[in-house]
């Protein structure tokens, strides 16, 4: 039983470390000429240090470990630039599956300029009470900007953020959220705006 015990505590500490030093180089790596990312990035990698650690080490209860969910949001596009504002909307799976309190997600958002985009995540529930939850999400993501909408300079982007709010007794949740997808200048050298989006959310427990 201690062994086990012991096996536990290094496998966190190991993924704690591996956390971090994700973060901490997705910092380093964020472009030094951007306007919005460079905020975007303190935002996410501060969400992700104070959430995912602490999860990790600590062990804190994941209630919906099993949960399937199905989440809709209203959001605004490119809310920080503000040079292409639109209205997003976005539809996201989240299969009721956990590794290691780490969930995959699915999403498809388009938005009111006929930008369409999709992508899969990893993400983390932070519970930090019974009913106040933290979600930090990052994957990859594959950007379509319409004719009036936002050209990223790439149709591949890294899409991460994090959604904080209320879960109510049945398992549905509200969370406000931040989420920003770029490219970090390694498709394209040239152009790399950046965008944000913050979004209302619903999310509905199913299955």
């Amino acid at each position: 039983m201690k062994r086990i015990t012991e096996n536990r505590s290094i496998r966190r500490i190991v993924q704690a470390l591996a956390l971090m030093a994700a973060v901490l180089l997705g910092w380093m790596g964020a472009p030094s000429g951007a306007t919005a990312q460079d905020p975007a990035v303190f935002y996410i990698g501060g969400a992700a240090l104070a959430a995912v650690v602490p999860g990790f080490l600590f062990d804190t209860p994941q209630p919906d470990a099993g949960q399937a969910y199905l989440k809709t949001s209203l959001g605004r596009f490119d809310a920080m630039d503000q040079e292409n504002m639109a209205l997003d909307f976005l539809v996201e799976y989240q299969p009721g599956l956990t590794w290691h309190r780490i969930k995959p997600l699915f999403g498809v958002a388009g938005n009111s300029d006929g930008t369409i985009y999709g992508w899969v995540s990893i993400a983390h529930d932070f519970h930090l009470a019974e009913r106040l939850v933290v979600n930090v999400n990052t994957g990859p993501a594959m950007y379509i900007a319409g004719e009036e909408g936002k050209e990223l300079g790439s149709s591949g982007a890294l899409r991460s953020g994090f959604e904080i709010g209320y879960r109510f007794y049945a398992g549905a949740r509200v969370t406000g959220s931040f989420h920003h997808m770029s490219h970090g200048k390694l498709l394209n050298h040239d152009l790399n705006p950046g965008t944000e989006v913050i979004a209302l959310n619903v999310s509905w427990p199913i299955g």
